[in-house]
């Protein structure tokens, strides 16, 4: 094998790896801790306890096992010395124009300096009906526990603690809006913490804060371990999703919100107990519980209207955290080192401005068309798993969301290699960072909260490419071109995932997110694309695809639907009124691997064609006749 093709293998290899490695780094959870740790300590396996008492079948709002949670979390606030009550309101959710009686469970654990500003803790008690609740919300009252135990057992806090379970949250936040407009102790909260979950494993993520941040950031920077960037939050503000901490933001206090959300197919669904529940998502929503509660509790209580923070976790360097007041001025400090750039490299090139044109057009080229196949790959996926007999969505998969990541990059290559015949390699690298200097600048201004993802890759690829050009990698500029690639795929990696994978699933909206930011990422990394394609073969775009391909046949032939990741379950209620003959239909792929839906449809049959027109993409229908109904 030619040196050129191994020296090839190895950059490919160790990029893929990196980013596998960034990856899985913020889909892990830390490990459970035992009940033999210190009693100050957080134990997800004292925590446990409590999920196996909440989580034995669903209690949603107005159900026997609802009042039953009520009382079992009743006397388990009084077990660790608590006096608790219970608010009978009327929740109303003017957002969503929701309204139902709530009764929220509530508990104040006093401070030194008792009666004044408190740390709201915050998780909602009630399920959705299909499903038990071991982390939605088990795994957050279960925290919330276990963390009031864990403060007991130590030194007295300067500030009090408010426990609040809310009710009514699934049908519409009614209690956390109960609590915010009609409790006493509303007006007492300095800071609030609430949890959730929207998977049942994962790292516990903070996803979200209340208005002027910047206080409450700074001492989450203080508490290891912590995953977290304020792109999530800008995404979340964005979006109609709502939590608790909706309602409490109305305070204009501090928040904090947590969730982990891998294994989202069992969300919302009888699979959410707690068999599938990971004891280390629990640890991290804990461990996190009890920091935050300690750190707020015993120092200077989060000052309102402070300004928002931009922050993000870097490996090796930790937890960063400035005002967004500095957002623009960084993303000027990174715009004017790439004049910079622009000006040493014009010399490299006859025809700079040609090359410098076709970079950015190339740049934008491999974006779009990264987020079009991503699209499409997406769709076909889906086709794929609606013809296998094993069936079923494929949105719990990794190796789906790998074969996207290598598809862009072999769409990424493949502009590369098409520009670069003529064109100096100097040049091409200044126009892809024109446009990353001008998706800097223009998040700086826009989304300050998502501005890093832009502004550092940029500031140290910038810098990288001032040093001095050299033979072969191991020179100063390529050690400083490999420092930036690393801050980049640190950066950028783990967002392409959660969101990519985590929360959008192997969908289309998923699939473009992850491809449109591996096309950023390679275009940003001219050097690195140069030493992968060897100057301009088309043979590295090739193995790319073809390693994308065989990842979606890989992907085909193993992941399947089962009772452990079921497919999601849809029964339709059709009747022929000129025939009054009437069905009760669901996809044969959810009969195959949802036991609910076979039970629900025993004895079925293959049902009539009609039915299908109701379904939103044609498949393989089972259907049961059931007596018709008046409709009249």
């Amino acid at each position: 094998m030619k040196r050129r093709t191994i020296k090839r293998l190895v950059i490919a290899f160790l990029f893929i790896a990196t980013c596998v490695v960034f990856a899985e780094r913020v889909s892990r959870p830390p490990a459970g801790l035992p009940v033999s740790v210190p009693r100050s300590a957080f134990s997800a396996a004292r925590a446990m306890k409590h999920v196996l008492a909440i989580a034995k079948r669903p209690h949603p709002v107005g159900s026997a096992e609802h009042d039953q949670m009520r009382d079992y979390l009743i006397a388990q606030l009084r077990n660790l010395g608590l006096d608790p009550q219970i608010q009978n309101a009327t929740g109303v959710c003017t957002r969503s124009a929701d309204a139902g009686r709530v009764q929220n469970i509530l508990a104040r654990m006093p401070g030194r300096q008792s009666g004044g500003p408190a740390v709201l803790l915050v998780a909602h008690y009630d399920s959705v009906e299909a499903a038990p609740g071991a982390a939605d919300d088990g795994a957050g009252i279960a925290a919330i526990l276990e963390t009031v135990r864990a403060l007991r057992a130590g030194a007295p806090l300067l500030h009090d603690i408010i426990v609040l379970f809310t009710d009514g949250e699934e049908p519409g936040l009614l209690g956390a809006a109960a609590f915010v407009r009609e409790h006493p102790w509303a007006k007492d909260v300095a800071m609030a913490l609430n949890f959730e979950a929207r998977g049942t494993t994962g790292r516990s993520l903070m996803f979200e804060t209340g208005p002027g941040n910047l206080d409450a950031v700074r001492v989450l920077r203080t508490v290891p371990g912590v995953t977290a960037g304020s792109v999530f939050t800008t995404i979340y503000r964005t979006m109609p999703n709502d939590t608790d901490l909706s309602e409490l933001a109305l305070l204009g206090m501090p928040a904090l919100n947590f969730a982990f959300g891998d294994g989202a197919d069992r969300y919302h669904t009888s699979r959410d107990d707690i068999a599938h529940l990971n004891t280390g998502s629990l640890q991290h929503h804990g461990q996190q519980a009890l920091a935050l509660a300690r750190a707020f509790a015993n120092g200077p209580l989060p000052r309102q209207r402070t300004g928002d923070a931009v922050f993000f976790d870097l490996p090796l360097i930790g937890f960063v955290v400035y005002s967004e007041k500095w957002a623009m001025l960084l993303a000027l400090v990174a715009a004017a080192l790439a004049v910079v750039v622009i000006i040493r490299s014009r010399r490299e090139s006859t025809r700079f401005g040609r090359d410098v044109v076709l970079a950015a057009a190339a740049t934008i080229g491999a974006v779009v068309l990264s987020g079009a196949a991503a699209y499409l790959a997406g769709l076909v996926i889906a086709l794929l798993h609606t013809i296998v007999p094993w069936g079923g969505a494929p949105a719990w998969s990794p190796v789906y969301w790998a074969a996207v990541a290598i598809l862009s990059l072999a769409i990424s290559t493949a502009f590369y290699v098409a520009v670069r015949r003529g064109s100096s390699v100097a040049g091409l690298h200044v126009g892809a960072l024109l446009i990353w200097t001008l998706l800097s600048l223009a998040a700086a201004v826009i989304a300050p909260g998502s501005s890093y993802l832009f502004t550092w890759p940029l500031l140290v690829v910038a810098l990288a490419a001032l040093f001095p050009d050299g033979r072969g990698l191991l020179t100063m500029k390529g050690i400083a071109m490999g420092i930036g690639a690393l801050v980049t795929v640190a950066l950028l990696i783990p967002i392409a995932y959660l969101i990519g994978a985590v929360f959008l699933g192997v969908t289309a909206a998923g699939g473009i997110v992850t491809a449109a930011i591996i096309a950023l990422i390679a275009w940003l990394l001219v050097p690195l694309l140069e030493a992968l394609c060897d100057g301009a073969r088309w043979s590295t775009p090739f193995i790319c695809a073809a390693a994308a391909i065989t990842l979606v046949g890989i992907g085909v032939l193993t992941v399947r639907t089962s009772d452990v990741h079921p497919v999601p379950s849809r029964l339709i209620y059709a009747i022929d009124a000129d025939s009054s003959d009437a069905w009760l239909a669901a996809r044969a792929s959810a009969v195959r691997t949802n036991a609910w839906t076979r039970t629900a449809l025993a004895p079925f049959s293959q049902g009539p064609e009609w039915i299908a027109h109701f379904f939103e993409q044609p498949s393989a229908l089972v259907a049961k006749r059931v007596p018709c109904l008046s409709l009249s």
